[in-house]
């Protein structure tokens, strides 16, 4: 009788925790943050433009609006070569103060492709709204569009050689030997080599998977090692590179001169993706001087800033804002990334689901995919993670940026280099 009992009770467990696991997995599966509690408002979403061309145009329409009224404007355009995609560029604007050189705010987008839709919008609503006479009187600006045409026209985060842009800026070569140590550990997880079919058992159980290695490594290390960037996997995810990026080359004489021109610079890089559905997150390295912690505190006061070091972020090599302030040659250089979150990907649950669609993507990116079907959705769900439809977080990207680009242009007209 006794051994009957037990019996039942160790179905009973086995029972509970199947549903336990099968519930789990269905969460996974359907897994959608709630939306932002704001009211829709059109005029922000009509900002957003989803293709490349029509995003570029509508830079050039402002920039031409800019260049009317403003003395010695600077446009260029850097073309950016494809085999697979014709027209692409690099655009700038430089409007220089038009009185007194104190200070300059370099603005850019569009360095993880699929993420330019919302930087281009941002852009747009800083040219449109924040550079004034009284603004431009002692400030200039540089603007920064779509610094990887490629993937906003392609819709990937990567460049065609599968850079991740924001892990190859950098003055010397010595980056490309940087050793992620704790890549090689999850490779086997983040870089599958068949096709991509959202019916492999590998996907189905990711959860599970992704799990058991945070169990074995820790949340912390994990994110570090799959999201600093590596340089030894030339199809995996968050690749840097082996060499500068050709529109980097071509970009920094450009900004060396224009960032020395001035005793003060900050840029502003625009991301999407990581963080909180529908929060503007500032996203930055933790800085070795303490004057550039101090000026970059003074600039977003009154708005958090999420270092990198924090537990729910991490810290990256080769980042864009950090190589434009090595490009100066003396005075101070702010470096400050703004990321609007898609998935809460702060989260547990939302990191392992960011991942598994960024894992399916580049999977089916360099192996193909088991169908056409698998692509649809796979492709559906990586534009949704970095540029969602929903009017609601478009709305909040805007009005979030107005609140913040307001504040922050006021506090850095006090900082001194």
């Amino acid at each position: 009788m006794m051994l009957r009992w037990l019996w039942r009770g160790l179905l009973a467990l086995i029972v509970v925790a199947a549903l336990g696991v099968a519930v789990a997995l269905w969460r996974f599966a359907n897994y959608a943050p709630a939306d932002p509690a704001i009211a829709p408002d059109a005029a922000a979403p009509a900002l957003f433009i989803d293709d490349y061309a029509g995003a570029r145009q509508a830079f050039l329409a402002e920039g031409d609006a800019l260049a009317a009224r403003f003395q010695r404007v600077e446009r260029f355009a850097i073309p950016v070569a494809s085999a697979q995609t014709s027209g692409l560029f690099v655009d700038g604007l430089y409007v220089p103060a038009q009185q007194s050189p104190k200070r300059l705010i370099i603005m850019s987008s569009g360095v993880h492709g699929v993420e330019g839709p919302a930087g281009s919008a941002v852009t747009r609503l800083f040219m449109q709204e924040f550079m004034g006479e009284a603004a431009l009187a002692d400030t200039g600006v540089l603007l920064l569009h779509a610094i990887n045409p490629y993937g906003f026209a392609r819709q990937r985060r990567f460049t065609e050689q599968n850079v991740d842009m924001n892990r190859n800026a950098a003055q010397t070569s010595a980056l490309y030997l940087t050793d992620n140590a704790g890549y090689p550990l999850v490779d086997s997880l983040i870089n599958p080599t068949q096709p991509a079919d959202l019916g492999a058992v590998q996907h189905r159980l990711f959860l599970l998977r992704a799990v058991g290695m945070i169990g074995q490594h820790g949340m912390g290390p994990l994110r570090q090692a799959v999201l600093q960037g590596q340089y030894a996997f030339p199809k995996g995810i968050y690749y840097g590179g082996s060499a500068l990026a050709p529109q980097f080359e071509a970009l920094a004489p450009r900004l060396r001169a224009i960032m020395n021109a001035y005793p003060v610079s900050m840029s502003i890089d625009l991301h999407t993706g990581y963080g909180a559905r529908g929060h503007l997150h500032v996203f930055l390295n933790p800085p070795d001087e303490p004057r550039v912690r101090q000026g970059l505190e003074t600039v977003f006061q009154g708005h958090p800033i999420d270092w990198g070091s924090g537990k729910d972020f991490y810290t990256i090599t080769g980042d864009v804002t950090s190589w434009m302030g090595s490009l100066r040659e003396g005075g101070l250089h702010l470096p400050a990334g703004f990321e609007y979150g898609t998935l809460d990907s702060q989260t547990t649950l939302g990191a392992i689901k960011s991942l598994h669609i960024t894992v399916l993507e580049n999977q089916g990116a360099q192996w193909g995919y088991a169908s056409a079907d698998d692509q649809a959705r796979i492709q559906r769900d990586y534009r949704e993670m970095f540029n969602p439809s929903s009017p609601a977080w478009r709305t909040k990207v805007i009005a979030d940026s107005r609140a913040l680009l307001a504040r922050a242009m006021a506090q850095y007209a006090t900082v001194q280099p």
